[in-house]
């Protein structure tokens, strides 16, 4: 692949983030913690990261937990389409901020056009049709059952008096993170056969070629890697479940270095050669 080739596959070695939710504990008020909580799902969504899994610790509380869920998952969602699937709440009232986020999925044409792919959301369905919200051009018609209330992606099949769709796929190209929760650090565990687990911590082993070539052999029969990141006030060191623990950021220059911009700087440095 080029180095700016745009849309970008997802990689053959998949890239798991585990964030702890207290990484917005350190923020007061709810336009901080939306403007941290969309820095970080543009972060994710730079370095093509294929799922986020939210875990629960010591600062962790449960209004943080609800928040960042919803505001990364509203953050992959099309644009255009988004008014259809997330429902209006307090929780969004600086949504305006969130920055967009760019992928090959949340830039749709802006006419109807035979042969173009986007994604679109079920409306409803009846015995022969279901009806497809497709943003700004309209709606169509998709001859092949769905469930509503879902995202589909589709193709322009024909313009007559109506937009006649049919079913597509994105194929490899990255089209954004999925989201999901482990209950405790602890349930690292299940991953173990199949990624190789590297924690991050201004502890562990300082990051050079040496120990890339030690990624590059242990994950040649893994599936991907899973990057473990502490919270603000928390250093992961001496997990047992960890393959490795890394220094990202070796003589960093501030005292602290925060959990997003670890997460940014990890990410680069793992862009690198994966």
């Amino acid at each position: 692949m080029s180095c700016n080739e745009f849309p970008p596959k997802r990689r053959n070695k998949k890239i798991v983030v585990l964030l702890p939710i207290s990484v917005l504990s350190v923020e007061d008020s709810l336009i901080d913690k939306t403007y941290k909580s969309g820095f970080i799902s543009r972060i994710l969504s730079i370095y093509r990261v294929d799922e986020v899994i939210l875990y629960r610790d010591n600062e962790s509380n449960s209004f943080d937990e609800k928040f960042l869920q919803l505001i990364l998952n509203y953050q992959i969602i099309p644009p255009h389409i988004k008014k259809k699937i997330i429902k209006k709440s307090k929780l969004l009232k600086y949504a305006g901020i969130l920055p967009p986020l760019r992928l090959v999925n949340h830039d749709p044409p802006k006419k109807v056009e035979v042969g173009k792919i986007l994604d679109g959301y079920v409306e409803k369905c009846n015995e022969n049709y279901c009806l497809v919200n497709l943003g700004m051009i309209g709606n169509g018609y998709l001859d092949k059952k769905c469930v509503n209330g879902k995202i589909v992606t589709v193709k322009i099949k024909s313009i007559n008096n109506k937009i006649m769709l049919e079913k597509a796929s994105w194929d490899d190209l990255y089209t954004g993170y999925k989201v999901s929760k482990l209950k405790d650090l602890s349930d690292i565990k299940k991953f173990k056969e199949e990624y190789l687990i590297i924690g991050t911590s201004r502890l562990g082993t300082c990051f050079n070629e040496k120990i890339k070539e030690v990624i590059e052999n242990k994950l040649s029969n893994k599936k991907g890697i899973v990057l473990v990141f502490g919270g603000p006030h928390a250093e992961l060191y001496n997990e047992k479940s960890f393959d490795l623990i890394l220094n990202t950021i070796p003589n960093q220059g501030t005292l602290t270095v925060r959990t997003e911009e670890a997460l940014a700087s990890t990410l680069a440095l793992f862009n690198y050669f994966l």
